[in-house]
């Protein structure tokens, strides 16, 4: 056998013998900067999550969030018709009255909420008030044109790493940003950074922009942990309590059942 034939020959063994390497490095050298690997990167942000704490803070930040002079006149109006801590009825919330906590105040509330993902969506439903649902597109639609204000708004997000991005427009201005009061108008744009700081321990970082109501931009950044044993359930909170004691009692004329604690004690 000639040197040249000798030299053909050993390529080729060598060749056969890092086959199986090159083919596992060809889908790979593929999938860098393709879909293939934006799919692996991404984070797992599902479960059931709840918010940190015993009690649990139920407003944004620890300061008067910075107001214009007319959302600040409101926000101190619901501030002195809040009820005390422990308890008590606070007329001026608006979820008092059976509207959602919408967005983000279901995010401030101590009730759990699932995140459930998909390739082309991320779902949040929310036990806080009538099992708000929530969708964040990932397929980077933009917010359609007379699109109705809502309660949970519009929300697309993208993948950044180990962090979903997410904005949300499209907000109407009938809820409280948090327990405290603050006003919002329906120029509100939040954005979120939601990632995974631990196996059991998700953080969600906000961002609150609303021209015609704040005199800058703000934010606060809240922590959640995972309950794996746990399941939403049905919340509705004091809708069920006024519908018994305010319309099934008409309904049930006379029927001492659907009457309330105070009626039954004797009173109007």
């Amino acid at each position: 056998m000639s040197i040249r034939s000798l030299c053909l020959l050993l390529a080729a063994m060598t060749l056969l013998m890092n086959a199986p390497v090159l083919l596992a490095q060809t889908p790979l050298r593929q999938a860098q900067g393709g879909e293939q690997s934006r799919t692996a990167a991404r984070p797992d942000l599902s479960g059931i999550w709840t918010r940190t704490g015993p009690r649990p803070n139920e407003n944004f930040g620890k300061e008067t969030p910075p107001l214009q002079a007319w959302a600040k006149a409101i926000y101190d109006e619901n501030r002195r018709g809040l009820a005390p801590a422990e308890g008590g009825l606070d007329e001026m919330d608006p979820t008092i009255y059976c509207l959602p906590h919408g967005m983000p105040r279901a995010y401030a509330s101590n009730q759990p909420f699932e995140i459930l993902q998909t390739p082309s969506q991320v779902y949040v439903v929310f036990e806080a008030t009538q099992m708000l649902l929530r969708r964040i597109y990932l397929d980077g639609r933009k917010l359609p044109e007379n699109y109705p204000a809502t309660f949970m708004g519009f929300s697309t997000g993208r993948y950044d790493g180990d962090t979903l991005v997410v904005e949300t427009t499209g907000l109407n201005d009938l809820t409280w940003l948090d327990t405290s009061g603050t006003p919002h108008s329906d120029a509100l744009r939040v954005t979120e950074r939601i990632r995974r700081t631990g196996q059991n321990t998700l953080e969600i970082e906000f961002r609150f922009d609303d021209p015609k109501t704040f005199t800058r931009p703000w934010g606060d950044t809240k922590t959640y942990q995972l309950r794996p044993d746990w399941q939403l359930m049905e919340n509705t909170g004091y809708c069920e309590d006024r519908f018994r004691y305010n319309f099934a009692k008409k309904i049930f004329k006379g029927t001492v059942d659907w009457q309330s604690p105070e009626q039954a004690a004797g009173g109007r």
